[in-house]
């Protein structure tokens, strides 16, 4: 039986992009970077990490409004891991004319072409090495005009090299489809065109994202279609070290600029945060830490008294052009997540969520907000929005007193 396709491969994405980037003022633009994200199970990509987490999503929002590795909800992936097709793909280009950045996305096939980023953005952070040297890894997947081998190469020989028994035992996992410099942090610069198939489990769903250990294998390819071996391991999610033992730590939600605004039906009052990182002892690591993910988090909304109010489901839908789009739920309260310049990321009360959230998994990353949102009748006075946590593996809380 052959491979299940979901999705387009690498080389079709390119070639419906090509045209779109050669008419791009600033060029001429050198492919860098290619990602392919194929996961059965909810992934979110700025859950996994960067090297720089908060200041690359934060100033990426500024740019980016859809689905990229920065924001938005991966489409699921229901092929086979051998295809080599994706339902997301992400390519970045540079130009050393403009010195810029020219990021295009294919989300279930349809090509996005955003504006150019400058050079000295904290977005490009993503990419630590290719910002030091720009123009050596702009010339190292497109060599004597030839591309490395399509994806469908890759995916293939890669799965046949992979302990597919090894993969079986540990899902859930995230196939990540690379070419280029890393992205992610512990994943590894890798030059030549030479592919890199993932499987890691950092950023899937119910997988400690921010504590504890995901597993990560990979199979290198070369860019003729040669299998270069496989790694099985894990990496430490929390970032916050290289070795055994993973450290578990606490994260503290702190609010500031809070703001409050009513229509006729709904009031909401909004609060930025920045998420404080400590290890268990109590010494804090980190001031504007690398965040949580959302299923880890749950909130609470109790009266000036103390008493409990009643969670009702969001009447906020993905992507409104703003939060006062979002209606209130006569029968309660709940909150919705927006991104560093407004984009709404998730909301909290779902009834038919396991953990509350409407996105199985994003991340929770300083200089995002939180929205409160209430009937217009409501009075929020004195009342405290509480974050807690879920899991067992890391204190998180916060408090917010509205």
């Amino acid at each position: 039986m052959p491979p299940r396709p979901d999705g387009p491969t690498f080389y079709q994405v390119l070639a419906k992009t090509n045209d779109s980037v050669e008419n791009v003022g600033g060029g001429p633009w050198s492919l860098f970077s290619v990602i392919g994200i194929a996961s059965p199970s909810p992934f979110s990509p700025d859950v996994k990490g960067y090297l720089t987490l908060n200041r690359t999503v934060s100033s990426c929002d500024k740019y980016l409004d859809g689905v990229t590795l920065w924001n938005g909800s991966i489409p699921l992936f229901n092929g086979t891991p051998d295809s080599g097709t994706a339902p997301f793909w992400q390519l970045a280009f540079y130009s050393n004319t403009s010195n810029e950045v020219l990021i295009t996305t294919s989300v279930s096939g349809a090509v996005h072409v955003y504006l150019p980023i400058p050079m000295i953005s904290n977005c490009t952070l993503a990419w630590p090495d290719f910002r030091a040297h720009p123009n050596y890894w702009s010339q190292m997947i497109y060599v004597n005009s030839s591309l490395p081998v399509n994806s469908v190469v890759a995916a293939s020989m890669a799965w046949n090299e992979t302990d597919r028994g090894w993969i079986a035992t540990n899902l859930p996992l995230a196939e990540v489809l690379v070419l280029g410099p890393a992205i992610f942090k512990t994943t590894g610069d890798v030059a030549g065109g030479t592919w890199t198939d993932y499987f890691m489990g950092c950023g899937v769903a119910r997988i400690p994202a921010t504590t504890g250990w995901g597993l990560l294998y990979s199979a290198q390819v070369g860019r003729t279609g040669l299998g270069l071996g496989v790694i099985n391991g894990s990496t430490n999610c929390a970032l916050l070290n290289s070795g055994l033992p993973p450290l578990e730590g606490k994260y503290g939600f702190l609010f500031s600029n809070s703001s409050s605004a009513n229509d006729s039906a709904s009031s909401w009052t909004t609060s930025t945060f920045q998420v404080e990182m400590a290890y268990l002892n109590g010494t804090v690591f980190s001031y504007d830490g690398w965040g949580v993910a959302d299923w880890m988090v749950s909130l609470n909304l109790t009266s000036s008294t103390g008493d409990p109010l009643q969670v009702g489901g969001s009447g906020c839908p993905n992507w409104v052009p703003s939060i006062a789009d979002c209606s209130s739920n006569e029968s309660g309260w709940y909150v919705v997540l927006l991104s560093a310049v407004g984009g709404w990321q998730a909301s909290y009360g779902v009834a038919d969520s396991t953990s509350g959230w409407s996105v199985a998994v994003t991340g929770m990353v300083s200089n995002e907000s939180l929205v409160v949102v209430v009937p217009t009748w409501w009075d929020l006075s004195g009342c405290t929005l509480t974050v807690a946590s879920t899991v067992s593996t890391s204190s998180i809380s916060g408090t917010l007193l509205l």
